[in-house]
C-alpha cells in the first residue's frame, strides 16, 4: 500500500512538472494587425504570427469581417498602431481589455512620423523595445542600432552625390516621410500628399518644371502610383524605381528597410 501511494505521489509530481514546463515554453498568442508588425513581433520573439490584415493591404482603411473580430477576441495580445493609424480597429478594440493589447508608441503623436510611421527605424526600434518589455523577451537592440547606422552612412554618401549633380528625387505620394526624417533625406516634390488624394494641377506643373530643368534623378513609385500620369508629366529618361511601403515582399524588418535604402542608393545610377 505504501509503495502504491509513493508511486501515485511520484506520478503526480511528474505531471505537475510536465504541466508547468509546458506552460513555460508555450508561446503567447500574439495577433499583429499588419504584416510590418508581424515582422516586428518575429524580430523580438523569434516566432511567426500571422497578421490580421492581408499582406498587401494598407492599415488606413479596412473593413473588418466577423472572422477578423473573432481573431481579435481570441488573441492573448493584439499589437496595433492605434486608432489614428488604424481607425477601422478603434471600435472593436474598445471591447478588448487593456492588458490584452499593445499600441505601438501610444504616447507619441502619429503626425511625428507621417502616415506610415513604420518606415522609420526609430519608430520600429521603440516598438520592439515596448514589445520586449511586455513579453519579457531578452531582445538586444545593439545589433539593430549598428545596422541602422550603416544604412545611414551609405545613404549620406548617395545624397551628397546627387547634390553635387544638383539633382534630387521625387516620390509619387508622401509615404516615406518617416524614413526620410530618420535618415535626413528630403524629396524634391510629390505627386500627392495622401493615399486617397489625387494630384493637383499646380503640383503637376511644379514637377514638370523640375524635370524640364533636369533636376530629377528618379521617382520612387509605390503601390498607389499611376504610371500613365507619371509618364505624362516627366520624361522617360527619369528612372522609375519601385518601392514597397507595406513590406509585402520582405521577410524581416532589416530586409524591408534595406530595400527602401537601396531604392534611394540606386537613384540616378542607372
Amino acid at each position: 500500500m505504501l509503495s502504491a501511494a509513493r508511486c501515485a505521489s511520484q506520478v503526480l509530481v511528474m505531471l505537475m512538472f510536465w504541466c508547468t514546463s509546458a506552460i513555460a515554453v508555450s508561446p503567447i498568442s500574439i495577433l499583429p494587425s499588419t504584416h510590418v508588425l508581424s515582422l516586428m513581433v518575429k524580430e523580438v520573439t523569434g516566432d511567426k504570427h500571422e497578421p490580421l490584415l492581408p499582406t498587401n493591404v494598407s492599415p488606413h482603411d479596412f473593413s473588418l469581417k466577423p472572422s477578423h473580430v473573432r481573431r481579435l477576441q481570441k488573441a492573448e495580445l493584439v499589437v496595433w498602431f492605434g486608432p489614428t493609424i488604424e481607425p477601422y480597429l478603434a471600435k472593436v478594440m474598445r471591447q478588448i481589455p487593456d492588458d490584452k493589447q499593445l499600441i505601438i508608441n501610444q504616447d507619441l503623436s502619429a503626425s511625428n512620423y507621417g502616415g506610415h510611421p513604420w518606415t522609420s527605424p526609430g519608430y520600429l526600434l521603440q516598438g520592439m523595445q515596448q514589445l520586449r518589455q511586455y513579453t519579457g523577451q531578452a531582445w538586444n537592440s545593439q545589433e539593430w542600432v549598428q545596422q541602422m547606422i550603416q544604412l545611414k552612412v551609405e545613404l549620406a554618401a548617395s545624397t551628397r552625390d546627387m547634390s553635387q549633380k544638383n539633382q534630387g528625387y521625387l516620390v509619387y505620394h508622401d509615404g516615406i516621410s518617416a524614413f526620410e526624417t530618420y535618415f535626413g533625406l528630403t524629396h524634391l516634390a510629390s505627386f500627392t500628399n495622401a493615399d486617397d488624394q489625387p494630384p493637383g494641377a499646380q503640383q503637376l506643373a511644379i514637377i514638370a518644371q523640375l524635370d524640364k530643368d533636369d533636376k530629377v534623378a528618379c521617382i520612387l513609385m509605390d503601390h498607389e502610383a499611376q504610371p500613365k500620369l507619371v509618364n505624362a508629366v516627366i520624361k522617360s529618361s527619369v528612372e522609375r524605381i519601385q518601392i514597397d511601403i507595406l513590406a509585402t515582399k520582405s521577410h524581416s524588418l532589416l530586409v524591408y528597410l534595406t530595400r527602401l535604402q537601396k531604392a534611394l542608393l540606386g537613384c540616378g545610377h542607372r
